[in-house]
């Protein structure tokens, strides 16, 4: 996990024209991220992802078509070691990329030491094409389909608004989405503060009076 986020110092500056500087120490709590409104089929989304650097030669300077993901992966030698590398890793990166419209993907190969000895663009848009004639690959429709079904689920699941109660979703490859509920329990991600502050700030629903 390290070693990506210091791939990271060695591939970004501070500005557009500027050196990269891969001598500070590596802060996993720095990041940038985006802030998307988009749909899914009948579902609105409002979600933020993470995002890695802004190419200044891009065909666009607006986001998010500058946008620029950075990954590392261990060199591979093999056409077996390509089929899994297509049929597991870029499946995530993929996902990742185009749900925040990310067009473009840098590896970087390391070798067994941890050294990154090539570099290689994946287009997003591009890496099915990797996997459109084997069978046991993947495929984008599914997957978002696969998507909307599961938030259908959720929201005819999660009917209760309350912050003290967390539904766990898990689901297994093969088997069907399963769900716990859990209140006031060790999965409670929300801080108390956090609540309070958007309580007081939301306005007082209707009162029902009788006439």
């Amino acid at each position: 996990m390290y070693m990506g986020y210091k791939f990271e110092q060695y591939m970004c500056a501070d500005k557009p024209g500027g050196s990269p500087d891969p001598s500070g120490e590596v802060n996993t709590n720095v990041a940038f991220c985006s802030v998307l409104r988009s749909r899914l089929g009948s579902h609105p989304l409002l979600f933020s992802g993470e995002v890695d650097c802004t190419d200044p030669q891009a065909p666009s300077p607006q986001p998010p078509t500058c946008y620029v993901e950075l990954k590392t992966s261990k060199e591979m030698h093999s056409p077996g070691q390509w089929r899994s590398f297509y049929r597991h890793k870029l499946l995530k990166w993929w996902a990742q990329s185009f749900l925040l419209g990310v067009p473009n993907v840098v590896a970087g190969f390391r070798n067994p030491e941890g050294f990154v000895c090539s570099l290689k663009t994946f287009p997003t848009m591009q890496m099915f094409e990797h996997v459109r004639n084997d069978r046991d690959g993947w495929n984008p429709s599914v997957c978002m389909n696969f998507c909307a079904a599961f938030l259908s689920f959720a929201q005819n699941t999660v009917v209760q608004d309350d912050p003290r109660l967390v539904h766990l979703f898990s689901w297994e490859p093969g088997g069907p989405v399963t769900v716990s509920v859990h209140r006031d329990t060790p999965h409670v991600f929300l801080p108390t503060w956090y609540v309070e502050a958007m309580t007081q700030e939301l306005p007082s629903p209707p009162q029902d009076t009788v006439p």
